[in-house]
């Protein structure tokens, strides 16, 4: 399911989205398990738009430490975050 390769400048990743409740909080839960990376929000938009920023950050680390973007199959249905990867630093 998950692989581990070196991505063009201009790649666009697809990670799949699961979405929980957490019973304490009641916040919606958004992750993603190919990167092991979740974030949480008032509502499902909240969760996405702060998942989003935590795997932008996630994947450029990943970039300027020299390490391998993970890639997923997108061959289960199911919401899926398209992710942009940041351009290399200078």
């Amino acid at each position: 399911m998950e692989d581990c390769e070196v991505m063009p400048e201009d790649a666009t990743m697809e990670y799949q989205v699961v979405f929980s409740r957490d019973a304490e909080t009641g916040r919606i839960v958004a992750e993603i398990p190919a990167l092991d990376l979740g974030d949480f929000g008032a509502d499902v938009p909240e969760a996405l738009e702060r998942l989003q920023a935590a795997v932008t950050f996630h994947l450029d680390c990943l970039r300027e430490e020299g390490k391998a973007i993970p890639t997923e199959d997108a061959a289960d249905a199911g919401l899926y975050l398209r992710v942009k990867l940041p351009p290399r630093a200078a």
